[in-house]
């Protein structure tokens, strides 16, 4: 649907309310009425089913549930620090400070003294390192086990509010990266009074009579259904009592479930809903046209949305023929118009890139004269060119059958293009550009097998998304390492490494960048490993990275305000963040009824 049709389909009230029935049929009685503008109401990101699954387990670390992205981050549990990811800037939360040792290899953590769980025992160290040694040596199903394995020796509890965390190897930004990030890394300290005894693969962590979840958050669950969560606020949270930071605002936050862009939009129309799952340009701008007390992270379009540190890139299964061939990869890239899928798609609100760099790091590192972009410019992957297409499927040994269609011993080769729904926009002009290049491409159906197919390997391609480089090159970069990799039907441990590229040459490089920290310098051991890494990842082409994300992340301000913009830019706008914990403390009350 283009923009104006779908402007006249909203304007008409085509699509019914569901904001109604959403908030009123699903009421509970054991649960008190709580006035619009006293309560916060957001839905979870992305595409989501029209129900709330898994609404009895609240474990924060198993990759199946997804509360801990959802709303966990915002209510129950919070971070030893966050951070904005617009300048860089640490915003210490549960702890003071950290500090590493000249070597690397240990981080010691000051942790904030008054800090209480929300049945009222303090948090101390000794919550820190159960945690991380029991995430460390979890079974392969609890996010981060993996990564912990790699970098944590053990934790040493020096006092109550100090903590050690000695290394494998130098680690100069394990901190960073697990327990600071802000983004969608979510590594929350568990109360070892909880968990201790409990088995990390199977406990639920849900006990309403016992007051499970417990975290140190400003917020408590009192109500979860398929419906709703209900999450209200605890006027005994830590941090008001030690002066830290005042209550939040809301005395209520519930999460509601929404299917598609234009139930969202329908729901803001009608002021049902305060944020959560991003809009298209076009529903945003037709919603806003009747509710001009929606907002984005810009004030004017077509670039509304804010980069989210991820791209949409096309993913090569190189344990499959002929994807592990690096010709075919080229030739697919030379069939490609970024600019057009990005017209089609996204009405322009994205932004062409060649490699899953975000913007976040882009004013530090790819500036002009930058060696990174010397290595960008130097393939300038975004160039649609029949000629190329040309010239790499005959090294591919390919030839145009009669027809038109490339072969090799009279078999056309088939690129089956596959997408989760979230990122289905891209679907039918990639496919249509490959056909237009002369691929037998085909638009594969849009369903829930992509998660477990991505991760086992048990597919050819697949347009995913590469959530990387926010403060520097090696976040993206890493990913390639052989160390990600794993055997077909093998899940792999991180789901943006799926193309299952293995170089040791590279890898030297990438070990080489993890035990330093990140430097600038073009004549740093740092940067020449970076280019050097990254002229191999270009010209081996694992993957096609096509789009940034720049989501028209969409708020309310009807009853709200004081959400992060370009003109306010204190955390990244978006819900499913570490960081918008601190969003939910800043926001204010409009007055509004």
């Amino acid at each position: 649907m283009n923009r104006r049709s779908l402007r006249q389909h909203l304007l008409g009230g085509a699509i019914a309310l569901l904001a109604a029935p959403l908030l009123a049929s699903t009421a509970f009685a054991q649960v008190a009425d709580m006035p619009r503008n006293e309560t916060l109401v957001l839905t979870p990101w992305g595409d989501q089913p029209a129900q709330f699954a898994n609404t009895e387990n609240w474990h924060p670390y198993l990759s199946s549930i997804t509360h801990q992205r959802d709303v966990m981050q915002i209510t129950i549990n919070e971070a030893l620090f966050y951070t904005n990811l617009n300048d860089g800037t640490l915003i210490p939360w549960q702890a003071e400070s950290f500090e590493y040792a000249p070597d690397f290899m240990s981080a010691s953590i000051k942790l904030r003294d008054g800090v209480e769980w929300s049945d009222g025992t303090k948090f101390t160290a000794d919550d820190v390192k159960f945690t991380l040694e029991a995430v460390r040596d979890a079974p392969p199903e609890i996010g981060g086990s993996a990564a912990f394995k790699e970098w944590i020796k053990d934790v040493t509890v020096v006092d109550a509010l100090n903590v050690t965390i000695n290394f494998n190897k130098a680690a100069p930004r394990f901190v960073r990266d697990f327990l600071a990030l802000g983004h969608e890394n979510h590594y929350p300290i568990l109360p070892k009074h909880i968990w201790e005894g409990q088995d990390i693969a199977t406990f639920t962590n849900y006990d309403p009579a016992k007051g499970w979840p417990v975290g140190t958050g400003a917020y408590k669950l009192v109500s979860t259904t398929n419906q709703q969560e209900i999450f209200d606020r605890r006027d005994d949270w830590w941090g008001a009592k030690v002066g830290f930071q005042d209550l939040p605002a809301p005395k209520r936050i519930t999460l509601v479930p929404v299917s598609s862009d234009d139930a969202m939009g329908q729901l803001h129309i009608a002021n049902q809903i305060d944020g959560g799952r991003q809009l298209l340009i076009g529903t945003f701008e037709a919603a806003r046209a009747q509710n001009d007390k929606l907002s984005s992270w810009n004030p004017e379009g077509p670039n509304w949305g804010a980069p989210d540190g991820c791209d949409y890139s096309l993913v090569f299964n190189q344990m499959r023929e002929p994807w592990n061939d690096v010709n075919v990869r080229y030739a697919l890239n030379y069939a490609i118009d970024r600019a057009a899928i990005n017209d089609i798609g996204y009405e322009g609100g994205q932004k062409p890139v060649t490699f899953a760099f975000s913007n976040y790091m882009a004013g530090t590192w790819l500036g002009e004269g930058s060696p990174l972009k010397a290595v960008l410019d130097k393939y300038n992957l975004d160039n649609p060119d029949p000629a190329k297409v040309e010239e790499y499927m005959g090294k591919a040994g390919y030839a145009k059958d009669a027809n038109g269609l490339w072969a090799k011993d009279g078999k056309p080769l088939t690129v089956t293009v596959r997408t989760p729904a979230f990122i289905q926009p891209t679907l039918a002009p990639l496919t249509q550009q490959f056909k237009n290049a002369g691929f037998d491409a085909v638009q594969a159906p849009v369903d829930d097998t992509w998660l477990p197919d991505i991760q086992s390997g048990n597919f050819d391609t697949m347009i995913f998304v590469h959530c990387g480089s926010l403060s520097e090159p090696l976040e993206t970069l890493q990913h390639y390492h052989s160390k990600f990799a794993r055997p077909l039907g093998e899940n792999i441990p991180n789901a943006v490494a799926a193309s299952r590229y293995m170089n040791p040459e590279y890898d030297k490089l990438i070990d080489a960048m993890d035990a330093v920290p990140a430097d600038t310098d073009p004549n740093s051991e740092y940067m020449k490993n970076a280019v050097a890494a990254l002229d191999i990842a270009l010209r081996d082409l694992p993957q096609i990275d096509l789009l940034e994300e720049y989501h028209v992340v969409t708020f309310n301000n009807t009853y709200w305000t004081g959400w992060p913009s370009a003109a306010d830019p204190y955390v990244a706008p978006y819900t499913p963040w570490e960081a918008f914990n601190v969003v939910i403390h800043n926001l204010k009350p409009t007055g509004a009824q």
